[in-house]
């Protein structure tokens, strides 16, 4: 597994049809797309690039990209100038973002959902099943984190080269 599989999240999500509940999993883009953008911006360097540019390279709306740009602005990532040759640019160098840093500014989420619903109180799973996830989550949380915060920006850059 290389090191960006080792960063996919997940998240469960629950749907009802027919009075049958059927479990989807789905994949957070946000912290793929921010990785993603800051990548660009990287290559970039000293270019400010627009939220159209980079919504080209990620293959969505410049909308989702201005909502991310936001948020890695304000967690201090990036720099961003107004105006008709305006865009985003690094604040720093790549080898000094963590992965963790672009996914704390984000996609704070969980690795997983939990029960939406109160379990059953007179099945024994259901009795405690929430706190066994809520350890289980809060082990993977943690794992997620550490590994996070052992790549950086720089690292993405060189298996980009690499490929």
């Amino acid at each position: 597994m290389g090191t960006l599989e080792a960063a996919t999240i997940f998240v469960i999500g629950l749907g009802i049809c027919n009075g049958i509940c059927y479990i989807n999993f789905m994949r957070s883009c946000r912290f793929a797309f921010a990785v993603h953008v800051m990548a660009v911006l990287a290559l970039e360097k000293a270019h400010c690039c627009s939220s159209s540019r980079l919504a080209q390279t990620v293959n969505t709306n410049p909308v989702v990209i201005r909502r991310l740009l936001i948020e890695l602005q304000e967690a201090g990532l990036i720099s961003t100038l107004r105006g008709p040759r305006g865009g985003a640019l690094l604040k720093r160098k790549p080898g000094k973002v963590t992965l963790r840093e672009i996914h704390e500014a984000v996609d704070q989420g969980n690795t997983f959902g939990t029960h939406p619903n109160e379990p059953s109180q007179g099945c024994p799973v259901g009795k405690k099943i929430a706190r066994v996830m809520e350890h289980i989550q809060d082990r993977t949380n943690r794992a997620l984190e550490r590994e996070l915060a052992r790549m950086t920006l720089a690292d993405v850059l060189r298996e980009l080269q690499s490929e």
